[in-house]
Order: structure tokens, then C-alpha cells, then sequence
């Protein structure tokens, strides 16, 4: 139980790490023209693929494994059931249907073509971002609260 309470913190932590940079970032950005974001958005943010998803698909098979182990405490598996809720919401509502086809978009654009709508994308990317970063603050706060309740046993 300890350590899938330890697992699941650790990568709630580094996904929720991702999310805040990204927060930290939105106002900054939204001040950028299309060519400089549209530069960001095609290099920076690479690794946040290809190691962030597999830490947000760990945090949230973690968080679901730790929900069932502490099934009959009613308190922890509540607050277990809900940060799992959360991190779940984060990515295949908020990423998948919002974020993955702003990315799709982003990165097909060809620099010396942006369309006229760049800004509008760019609103809905930061937004996302924002929104998860919300949800996983909130399932990181709960996947805590969970670990924290949960009664020894012996």
C-alpha cells in the first residue's frame, strides 16, 4: 500500500510539474507573434510527449490500482476514486479532445504558412493547459488526502 501510494504521488507530482510550467508560461506566451509561438510550439514541447504521456498514463493506472487497494476504507477509496477522476478528465477529456488536436494542428504548419486563426488556437491550447493543470492539482491534493487516511494494518 505504501508503495503504491509513493508510485502514484511521485508521478501525480511530475505530471502536475508539467501542467504548472505550462500555466506559468500562458500569460507570457500570449503576448508572442504567431511566428515566435509557433516556433515554441514546434520545438519545445517534445519531451512533454514522449515522457510526460507515459507518466500521465502511469499517475493514472497508479491512482486507479491505489483506489482498489484501498477499497473498503471509505474515506481513502473516496478520495482515491476522485483524484483518479481528475487525472482521467485531465487527459482523455481535456487532452485528447481538446489539446492533441490543437498539437495536430500546430505541427503541421508549415512557417511560412500560418493560418489567420493562429490566435484562437493558441487561446484554446493555453486554456487547456490551464484546465488540466487545475485537474491534476486537485487529484494530486485528493491522491494525498487518500494516502494520508488510509489505517495500517497489524
Amino acid at each position: 500500500m505504501r508503495t503504491c501510494s509513493a508510485i502514484t504521488l511521485v508521478l501525480t507530482a511530475l505530471l502536475l510539474g508539467t501542467t504548472f510550467a505550462h500555466t506559468l508560461e500562458a500569460l507570457p506566451k500570449l503576448d508572442y507573434g504567431q511566428e515566435m509561438w509557433v516556433v515554441l510550439q514546434q520545438t519545445l514541447y517534445r519531451y512533454y510527449a514522449v515522457i510526460g504521456g507515459p507518466v500521465e498514463l502511469g499517475a493514472i493506472l497508479s491512482a486507479s490500482i491505489l483506489a482498489f487497494l484501498v477499497r473498503g476504507q471509505r474515506m481513502p477509496f473516496l478520495a482515491a476514486a476522485a483524484g483518479t477522476a481528475c487525472l482521467a478528465v485531465a487527459f482523455f477529456g481535456v487532452w485528447l479532445l481538446v489539446t492533441r488536436d490543437v498539437n495536430a494542428q500546430v505541427l503541421a504548419w508549415p512557417a511560412d504558412s500560418i493560418p489567420a486563426d493562429w490566435a484562437d488556437l493558441r487561446l484554446k491550447w493555453e486554456a487547456s493547459h490551464i484546465a488540466r493543470f487545475v485537474l491534476h492539482l486537485t487529484g494530486f491534493v485528493l491522491l494525498l488526502v487518500a494516502a494520508l487516511r488510509v489505517r495500517r494494518r497489524g
